[in-house]
Formats: C-alpha cells, structure tokens, sequence
C-alpha cells in the first residue's frame, strides 16, 4: 500500500460523508452542534496523514480505515468553545 492509495481512499471517504450529509439535508445549524476533533495517524512511527472530522460518526469511520490499513492513531479534541 502507498501513500497515493491511502489518500485517495480518505479522500473518497470524505466525498462519501459529503454526499450523504447534502442528501440528508443537514443544515448549517446542525453542523456547529458537532464535536472537533484533531486525528493524526501513524505508520510504523511515521506521521502518515492528520484530519480535522466532525462528529463521533466521521470520527468512527476515520478510525475504522485507519485500523484495516494497519495504522496507529492518535485523537485530540478540539475545544470550540
């Protein structure tokens, strides 16, 4: 597996969140309701990639990738206070 690879697999995760949130009709509003949090995951100790995600959902699924493509994680929460 390369880096090239995992990216896009993120990045196609991300459209999918995208796309079921605008299909869902979710509004501004909801979106400020939701928890920050920083992600940073790892490879055999190497920073491979960080994100900010939004919710306890996209944080689900950005752990569960990150754990079938064999990395470590770390998940910082972002005060939005």
């Amino acid at each position: 597996m390369n880096f090239n690879y995992f990216s896009h697999t993120l990045y196609t995760h991300w459209q999918r969140a995208q796309d079921a949130m605008e299909a869902s009709s979710v509004c501004d509003s909801s979106w400020d309701d939701r928890q920050e949090y920083y992600v940073e995951a790892f490879l055999d100790g190497e920073l491979e990639w960080t994100e900010y995600v939004y919710g306890e959902e996209e944080l689900q699924m950005f752990k569960d990738d990150a754990i079938r493509h064999g990395l470590t994680f770390t998940v910082k929460i972002i005060d939005t206070e």
